[in-house]
């Protein structure tokens, strides 16, 4: 299969005909990122490129556009009988990332978090779409001292359960974890060039516990409704409760405290489960490496599933893959290098507003 022309698009010119190639997108880094070199005979060259940093930019695959965004560095270099360009740039979510969160007053009152992002993204010239029920609004959300905007819309999100991706065409994508699953699997001794696992307790528990306070005369669990009308004329007093769940792969006495501060007992044990859960699915991961940025239908892109059948490593189903790297290099010629894991682990959970009744939550797996 053949790999597709890289194309970068700058002040109303395209250059191609690269000679190595790095592009990486992923789901744990908001914005895509490009390295591009090419090295011309003076002949072939009638005039110096014209990009400087800060230009405008579009990278395409083939017919697909993986990134719009900015050039970051331009770095020209030449010697008696050739010239070297090398380009490298970003998403226009990066700039979220590098640039500190501001707003009017610092904080919202009764905003939804699509509100928020638009509110910050808006003067870097980045649309927001959510393409999920992003919750109910924040009744006051406001900006830690010296955050990035990345960081500040971060925090937001993971309180509603939301992703934020790049869509490579200069938006901010709130979603969640991909279901469309690729056509073409993932099979040792077949497409698989090479493998390496990372499967790790280091950051896993045996128990979970997550902790907090309400005030008495919630009702919580552990404490039964106070009489109001005894407790009118006293100071509010506030009892712990808590919640636990067990990862039962680990055998060791390994026990992990989370400390609540927002939210009512009816929460914890979501906390539990999802602390659990996204250990587990970032505690196991593996890198494939395959020929060529294609399968069957189209690039590999993350935030999909694929079929892995891979006995060395142990796994025979779907995972997510949470980041590419598209590669040419003289050496290797064009390679796709995929991050692979649990759906799990970026399978974040909004917390509910009030009491709710939840079935027994299913343990992730590693087969």
């Amino acid at each position: 299969m053949s790999t597709p022309d890289v194309t970068l698009q700058v002040n109303g010119s395209s250059y191609a005909g690269w000679q190595t190639i790095g592009i990486t997108l992923g789901i744990e880094q908001i914005a895509g990122t490009f390295d591009l070199t090419t090295t011309e005979r003076w002949p072939n060259q009638p005039s110096a490129w014209r990009i400087n940093p800060g230009d405008a930019c579009t990278l395409s695959i083939g017919s697909t556009q993986v990134i719009s965004g900015y050039v970051d560095d331009f770095d020209p270099s030449y010697d008696k009988s050739s010239h070297t360009i090398k380009i490298t740039g970003r998403d226009k979510t990066g700039d979220l990332v590098d640039s500190a969160a501001v707003h009017k007053a610092g904080e919202w009152r009764n905003a939804s978090l699509t509100r928020i992002a638009k509110d910050l993204c808006t003067p870097f010239g980045i649309n927001v779409i959510a393409q999920v029920d992003v919750g109910k609004p924040f009744a006051c959300f406001a900006i830690w001292h010296s955050e990035t905007a990345f960081e500040c819309l971060d925090r937001a999100a993971r309180m509603r359960g939301v992703l934020l991706l790049s869509d490579g065409n200069g938006n901010l994508i709130l979603g969640r974890t991909g279901t469309q699953r690729i056509a073409t699997p993932l099979i040792k001794g077949q497409n698989i060039e090479a493998a390496t696992g990372h499967f790790s307790w280091k950051n896993r528990f045996s128990q979970y516990i997550v902790k907090g306070q309400t005030a008495m005369g919630a009702g919580t669990w552990d404490h039964p409704a106070a009489d109001s009308s005894a407790l009118a004329n006293e100071p509010k007093h506030y009892f712990q409760t808590k919640a636990s769940v067990n990862d039962t792969a680990i055998t060791r006495y390994r026990p992990h405290v989370t400390i609540a501060y927002q939210g009512d007992g009816s929460t914890y044990q979501d906390r539990a489960t999802w602390e659990r859960n996204i250990r587990i699915g970032k505690g196991n991961r593996v890198t494939y490496t395959v020929t060529g940025w294609e399968h069957s239908t189209g690039l590999w892109l993350p935030n999909q599933l694929v079929q892995i059948q891979d006995d060395f490593m142990g796994y025979d189903g779907d995972l997510l893959i949470s980041q590419v790297r598209f590669t040419l290099t003289e050496e290797t010629g064009t390679q796709a290098a995929m991050d692979l894991c649990l759906p799990s682990a970026f399978e974040l959970i909004n917390l509910p507003d009030k009491h709710r009744r939840r079935g027994k939550a299913e343990v992730p797996r590693w087969n």
